[in-house]
């Protein structure tokens, strides 16, 4: 049987990912999670003879326009069937015929996670490069957080992605994905000539301000060379939870 590509999953099939993902940590260390949220590209296998089975699921995250994250979740009990094979050239396919479409090219990497010994062993498998580290950080939202009052005005520009102006000058913007209980923040950014002035901490700040107030917490992924950063969120509540590693492909 061939892989399911959708960019919107069923409840019957979130309930099969959140199974399979169960199993997969119980039979080893794994911290990552599996997004449900629609707009992404979802990749499935079900077992051709039981077709409630759901044997691996895979996601594609693009966190930038030359950019392709993946992930591939595999039964224990069914590796080593060529099952991760078979999705990964599925995935490559799409991806492929992805940058024909819109004429660019994409480094494709895979977020993996280093206390995952089945996951490492893949990576040498494939030859993929180790790339680099990043650290996933978290913070409780708090009813608080709703009185604080940023130095910038900041606003939701487009559904998911935040600006802060200073003076009617945009210096900032985050993206902002809803996954399961939790929003995860990405592509944080401060323009260059305003940083080192606590803008940031006002910006970062300012959005927790406006999200919703139905979600739990707030996660973020930071490089593990980037210390300004790190500590940035540190000093605004963020605790890190674990690492992850990238590896080009």
């Amino acid at each position: 049987m061939h892989p399911i590509h959708t960019t919107a999953l069923t409840q019957t099939q979130k309930n099969d990912v959140q199974t399979l993902l169960r199993v997969c940590k119980e039979y080893e260390p794994l911290a990552l999670s599996a997004p449900e949220e629609n707009g992404l590209d979802f990749f499935l296998f079900y077992d051709k003879e039981q077709s409630s089975s759901l044997l691996s699921f895979a996601f594609l995250f693009f966190p930038e326009k030359t950019t392709c994250e993946c992930t591939i979740f595999v039964h224990p009990s069914y590796r080593k069937q060529g099952i991760c094979t078979c999705m990964l050239n599925k995935i490559l396919e799409y991806v492929e015929e992805l940058e024909k479409r819109e004429q660019r090219q994409m480094d494709f990497c895979f977020l993996t996670d280093p206390k995952t010994p089945s996951a490492l062993a893949v990576m040498e498998a494939l030859e993929a490069e180790y790339w680099y580290s990043e650290y996933k950080m978290v913070r409780k939202l708090k009813k608080s957080d709703k009185a604080f009052l940023s130095s910038l005005s900041i606003q939701e520009a487009e559904p998911g992605i935040y600006t802060g102006s200073l003076n009617g000058q945009v210096i900032g913007s985050c993206a902002v994905l809803p996954s399961g209980e939790e929003l995860y923040l990405y592509a944080f950014q401060i323009k260059d000539s305003f940083r080192g002035q606590g803008y940031g901490r006002d910006f970062l700040l300012g959005i927790l301000a406006l999200l919703p107030s139905d979600y739990k917490q707030v996660s973020i992924q930071v490089s593990g060379q980037n210390y300004i950063a790190r500590n940035l969120y540190k000093k605004t509540g963020f605790q890190t939870v674990e690492s992850l590693s990238y590896y080009l492909y």
